[in-house]
Formats: structure tokens, C-alpha cells, sequence
């Protein structure tokens, strides 16, 4: 039999007659997507991925069915390839019925894999969770504490009974671990011989430090502080965030092979071009610790709630008497008062210019205050702060708070309502110390000075990369952004580490992949029943309290913790949302690859259901895109039944004939086929979560068979 020969993107192949062209490209190592096409099975070239263009022809042809002739030159990829294979895959999105990730993972600005680290827990592997948590958040424990779980507002229990209690368990996987005889320490790959300077060891500087040791690249902190961790140590006081389970985070950063550099400050101790001189790259990570100015006459006589927490976390409480007043509506008014009530204050009061619905803090954050005693006065703002007596051996100096009434106009830049003044309204306070918390700034200053661009907010920066207009200097977290929430800078450090490794390797910076994220658009009534069908109704599991008493006499951690059997109940309440395909779905991945926007012809499109009758594998129709390999294997091998594609239009689905569950349809090759599925259509019950309280039973789970 004579071979044929044929050019494919330049290179000769020479193949046996009969072979398709995807058959030979993969033979000298070109890779042609492709989702339809299941290897030993008849081609259907249904999905049109695999389009390639051949030399003399006009139009596109499908590489899977397309046999080679004598001559023949293939061009796999080009500009119009490429638009064509990013329609085709837009197309089959568009009435795409399910998530690629849980709608909490979505929200987590760090990624978080939520369904995952649960599933762990859920099924009596702490450890597994743990790595997990720690892998993605470097600071769960922490983050457990102290983050505001933007996550679990997006929880889709709360649409169900309520939200779960995300941040509560990965603290439990992260405390699990470190209470444990063999904490958790990643794996590293071999040194690089490259060195990366990081200034400041906060969260964003933690978080970059902990991945790119892991990359091989030898870093070291500069921070100013006598200890690391930032405003995690210095901002948030112990109640909240105990000093030893920082510290244990800490530690895991400091055994991977971190050195830090303490007590040195940026622009004093050294400058940007010392840093450039002696490390290969440098990644800034100050934070946003200028306190903003409270903006009225005598402000000067106010105490910063920054640096007030910070003496207090130093060991250094000032004197503040019994009269407290403290200004702003954030959690750091929240850390101060709550604090004053600690350092032994007998009245302390919040004075905020807008009304309780409007405050940036944690709502729980105010009601923990107001049942320690603090008093909440809305729609004030103080105006002139003077001396009032002088201070004593006993005393601290004493001031006349002027205050003036507020009230709600239009919403100003942030959203929120503008507070305006009421005429007439002034009134008198008396204290013993002022604590204005009214907002924090980057000090860009010595950025400026250095050479770096800087904007409003803090250093400029690329979205993407986080490149600074330095080469090899690299800028994210609040020194960016910023004052703002600790784990966007785990997430920025985290992100950094991406970009300084590919800096390092002498790669394109592009930052980290993003892959395309498809999310179930407005479920309906029918929809969230089909969602929540399987799913019992059971209370959310709440973190205990030590009593109020203890509270306001101490600075013992305040939420005790959940303990395993609690932190496996609520573990169990996770409904398991998200594809149990996400991270090997082959739609997912070349949508990612070219480009594609899952939006561009949105419209009507199937619905939501689930198919839990196999023993073995879930279907979810709404994510078939007609491939026909299912049907197809089940053919090749015998089943007595079968499946095979049904209806029209957006009723299309594969099922099983006269109506039979999917369990007589798919007796032999159920495994085969949800492997060979290119999305999360057919899927392994096991693969993503073993739909704990209501499976069957597998090796995964543990539970008997």
C-alpha cells in the first residue's frame, strides 16, 4: 500500500491512506482542538472545532472526518481559523445552563476553591483541606478571622435556608493543621539562583513571598515594623486576630526559606535602587498606613485609630480615661472602641455623619460593639475639637467636642448618600481622647522620590501583571489600590508571584490565566428547586462566643472556633455548587485559549436540571453541546439500551429510550463516557464532590457501597 504524503503547517507528514488529517497532525506533534472526536469512533465533525484550511479551497474544513490525499497542504491555525473555532465556541455557550465555578468561588477575590476545600473537610480529610486553604490564601487561619466572606454572600444556600459558613471553615482546616504534630509545608522546586527584594511583609507581601519561594526564587522582606504581618498584626487587634495564629502563618512563610529584614524603613534604611541593585526583582507591597486627616479646626488633638491600635498590638496602650469619642463608621472605628472598652474606658461613643444602613464595617462588627457597650450616634460629625482641662498624674487632658446634626442628600462618588449639614444644629461633647478612623492612604511619597509612577490611590501599576513603570519592579495590594481588604492582597501577592517568575524565567509577562468563567444567568423558581431538590434544610452552624463579661475585661479571641463535629455538620450543609469538571473541561479550556466571550450571543437558553439516577455519574443536560460521543460509545460497546439524542431546538438532550433512567442506558460504559465528555454534561459523582448526605456511597466518601 503506497503512503501518502502530505504538508501540515510546513512539516511533511507521510501517512497511510484513509488517515484524517487530525490523525496526522497529531503524528509529527500538532495538536488541532477538537470536542466531538473520540479516538477508535466514527467522526461526526459536529462541533466544528477542529476546522483547519486546506491550500486551493475556499472554505474551512473539519480535520476530524476529512481524509488526507497525495499533496495536500494543511494550515491548522490562522486569523480566520481562529475566528471561526472562537465562534463555534461562543455559539455552543450561548444557552449554556450551568457554572463553571460556585458563585462563591467567583466572588472570593483570591480564587478560592471553595466547593473543594469542603468537600475535603466534608468528607474527614482536614489535612487535604488544609493544604488547599493554605495553597490559595497563605493566610487562611487569618483570613478566617478576620475577612469580611464577601464569598458567603453569594453562597447559593442563602437562597435555600442560609448561607454557609465559609471563612469559619477554613479557619478550622488552617487552626486543624497548625494544632497538628506535622503542620503543612508545601512543596518547593529546586533553587533558581534568583533573589526577590519584597518591601513590606503584610498579607500581599507574605502571600508573594510564600509563592515564589515555592517557584525556587530566594526572597527577602524589608518591613518597618519590629514584627511581620502588617496591618494583620499592627491594625486588627488581638479579639479579632490572636497574635500566635498569625504568627504560626508567619512561620510557614520564614520554613519555606523567607528571610526577614525588620525595623528598616523604605527611603531611610534604603532606596529602590539599592533593592534593584542587589535582587533580580523587587515586588512592593507597603501598605495603606497614612491615617486621612478628620478635615476639621483642633483635629490635630485627635488620636489616630491607626496608630491607636497600634500601640495597644506594640504593648503600648495610651491614656484615654473613661470618655471616649471615636469618629467614622469603619471597622477600624469598630477596632478602636471596642478596644477602648478593653484598655478599661466606662463610656465610649461612635460619632458617624451617616446613618447605620450606609456604614462600611462589618454589620456583626457593630452589633459586637453595642453589646460591649459602645454607643452608635448617626448623622453627626464633629466640627472643632479644643482643649478642655489639662491632663493629671491620673488623668489624661480632657477636650470640647463641637458637633453638628447631618442629614442624607444625593449620593456622592462612593455610591452613598451625601451627608449634609443642618443649620442650627451644633451641640457640645465632652471626653477624655478623640480617635478619628476616618479612612487610611498610601504614603506615595517616597515612591515619587524613587521613581516610580504614582497615582491618587497609590503606585501605578498594570491591572494584569502588576509591572510598575520600573522593569523588574513590581507593585499590588494596598500599595496599588489603596486601603483595602486583606485578602484582595493575598490575591494581589499571589498574582505578583506569577508575574516575577515569568520577569525571572525571561518569559512574556502576561500575569496569571484567566480562565473563561461561565455562571447559570437568573434562575427561575423551577430552576432553584431543581438546584436545592436533594438538599435537606439545616441551620447554619455559628462560631461559639466567650462571654460578654470576658470580653470587655480581655483581649481573648472572641469567636472560639468550630469544633470538628461542628465543622463537619456545617461542611456536609455545602450543596456542592460549581462543575465537577471546571478544571479539565475541554470547552472551558479553549474558550480560555481563544478568547472567547461566553456573552456574545446570549439569549433564550435551555434550562437548569440535574439527572441523579445513575449510581455513578450525574447529567446535566443544559451543558451538552450534541457531541454525540456518549451515544456513540454506548453503541460501540454493546449497550443493551443505549442513549441517543432527543428532540429539537433548545430541547435537545441525550437520553435513554421509552423514557428508561440513565442507569439502564448506561450499564457498562457510564465511567467511559463521563470521561470522554468535553464538558461537565456527564460527570463522575466522585469527580468534584461525592454529594455528601445524599450519594450512594463511593471510595471517595468512604461510605459504604
Amino acid at each position: 500500500m503506497s503512503m501518502i504524503s502530505v504538508t501540515i503547517d510546513g512539516q511533511q507528514a507521510t501517512v497511510e491512506p484513509g488517515t484524517t488529517v487530525l490523525a496526522a497532525a497529531r503524528q509529527i506533534g500538532i495538536d488541532i482542538p477538537t470536542l466531538c472526536h473520540v479516538d477508535g469512533l466514527e467522526p461526526v465533525a459536529s462541533c466544528f472545532l477542529c476546522a483547519v484550511q486546506l491550500t486551493g479551497r475556499p472554505n474551512l474544513s473539519p480535520a476530524c472526518a476529512l481524509p488526507v490525499s497525495h499533496g495536500m497542504v494543511v494550515t491548522t491555525d490562522s486569523p480566520d481559523i481562529r475566528a471561526a473555532r472562537k465562534m463555534a465556541l461562543e455559539l455552543l455557550l450561548s444557552d449554556h445552563a450551568g457554572d463553571c465555578v460556585a458563585p462563591c468561588r467567583a466572588r472570593c477575590p483570591a480564587g478560592l476553591d471553595i466547593p473543594g476545600f469542603i468537600y475535603e473537610l466534608a468528607t474527614n480529610r482536614a489535612r487535604r483541606a488544609a493544604e488547599i486553604v493554605t495553597d490559595q490564601l497563605v493566610l487562611p487561619g487569618a483570613l478566617g478571622r478576620v475577612c469580611p466572606r464577601l464569598c458567603e454572600q453569594d453562597c447559593r444556600r442563602c437562597e435555600h435556608d442560609e448561607g454557609l459558613a465559609i471563612a469559619a471553615l477554613h479557619r478550622h482546616a488552617a487552626d486543624y493543621d497548625h494544632t497538628g504534630n506535622d503542620p503543612y509545608l508545601p512543596d518547593h522546586l529546586p533553587a533558581s539562583g534568583k533573589t526577590v527584594a519584597i518591601i513590606g511583609a503584610g498579607p500581599a507581601g507574605l502571600a508573594a513571598a510564600y509563592h515564589l519561594l515555592r517557584s525556587g526564587h530566594a526572597c527577602t522582606l524589608f518591613d518597618a515594623h519590629t514584627q511581620p504581618g502588617g496591618m494583620l498584626r499592627y491594625g486588627i487587634p488581638a479579639y479579632r486576630l490572636p497574635r500566635d495564629a498569625l504568627d504560626v502563618e508567619v512561620e510557614c512563610v520564614r520554613r519555606l526559606g523567607a528571610q526577614f529584614r525588620q525595623n528598616v524603613r523604605w527611603g531611610v534604611d534604603f532606596t529602590l535602587a539599592d533593592l534593584r541593585a542587589q535582587h533580580d526583582a523587587v515586588f512592593v507591597a507597603i501598605g495603606a498606613q497614612l491615617a486621612q486627616d478628620l478635615g476639621c479646626e483642633g483635629a490635630a488633638h485627635a488620636l489616630s485609630g491607626l496608630e491607636f491600635l497600634h500601640r495597644v498590638a506594640s504593648g503600648d496602650p495610651p491614656r484615654i480615661g473613661d470618655n471616649v469619642i471615636v469618629v467614622g463608621g469603619g471597622n477600624t472605628a469598630m477596632d478602636a472602641a471596642r478596644t477602648a472598652i478593653r484598655l478599661g474606658a466606662a463610656h465610649v461613643r461612635i460619632l458617624y455623619r451617616r446613618t447605620r444602613r450606609e456604614m462600611p464595617c462589618l454589620l456583626e462588627e457593630v452589633e459586637a460593639a453595642e453589646a460591649e457597650g459602645v454607643r452608635l450616634d448617626y448623622l453627626v460629625a464633629p466640627t472643632h475639637i479644643a482643649p478642655g482641662a489639662p491632663a493629671t498624674s491620673d488623668t489624661p487632658a480632657a477636650f470640647n467636642v463641637t458637633c453638628q446634626r447631618m442629614e442624607l442628600g444625593e449620593p456622592d462618588s462612593s455610591g452613598r448618600r451625601r451627608p449634609v449639614p443642618v443649620a442650627g444644629s451644633e451641640f457640645n461633647l465632652e471626653c477624655d481622647t478623640v480617635i478619628t478612623a476616618v479612612g487610611q492612604a498610601v504614603d506615595c511619597a517616597v515612591a515619587a522620590r524613587d521613581d516610580l509612577e504614582v497615582t491618587r490611590w497609590g503606585i501605578r501599576a498594570d491591572a494584569r501583571t502588576l509591572a510598575t513603570s520600573l522593569p523588574g519592579v513590581f507593585a499590588g495590594g494596598d500599595a496599588v489600590a489603596g486601603a483595602d481588604l486583606a485578602v484582595r492582597a493575598v490575591a494581589a501577592g499571589r498574582l505578583a508571584a506569577v508575574s516575577i517568575s515569568q520577569y525571572l524565567a525571561g518569559q512574556a509577562v502576561v500575569g496569571a490565566a484567566a480562565p473563561v468563567n461561565v455562571l447559570l444567568r437568573a434562575p427561575d423558581d423551577d430552576e432553584r428547586a431543581a438546584l436545592f431538590r436533594a438538599i435537606e434544610q439545616a441551620p447554619r452552624v455559628h462560631s461559639p462566643r466567650i462571654d460578654l463579661r470576658r470580653r470587655r475585661t480581655s483581649f481573648d479571641e472572641v469567636e472560639v472556633g468550630l469544633g470538628p463535629d461542628a465543622a463537619l455538620r456545617e461542611a456536609r450543609r455545602c450543596t456542592t455548587c460549581g462543575c465537577r469538571k471546571a478544571d479539565d473541561c475541554r470547552v472551558r479550556s479553549y474558550a480560555t485559549e481563544y478568547g472567547v466571550d461566553p456573552e456574545r450571543f446570549s439569549g433564550a437558553r435551555r434550562r437548569f436540571s440535574q439527572d441523579l439516577s445513575h449510581p455513578a455519574v450525574v447529567y446535566e443536560p443544559g451543558k451538552c453541546i450534541m457531541c454525540d460521543a456518549c451515544v456513540r460509545i454506548a453503541a460501540e460497546a454493546g449497550e443493551p439500551l443505549g442513549v441517543a439524542l432527543v428532540g429539537r431546538g433548545f430541547n435537545v438532550t441525550m437520553a435513554v429510550p421509552f423514557d428508561e433512567p440513565l442507569a439502564a442506558g448506561l450499564r457498562l460504559v457510564a465511567q467511559r463516557c463521563a470521561a470522554a465528555c468535553p464538558t461537565g454534561a456527564l460527570a463522575l459523582r466522585s469527580q468534584r464532590s461525592c454529594d455528601v448526605g445524599v450519594c450512594a456511597g463511593c471510595p471517595e466518601c468512604g461510605e459504604p457501597q
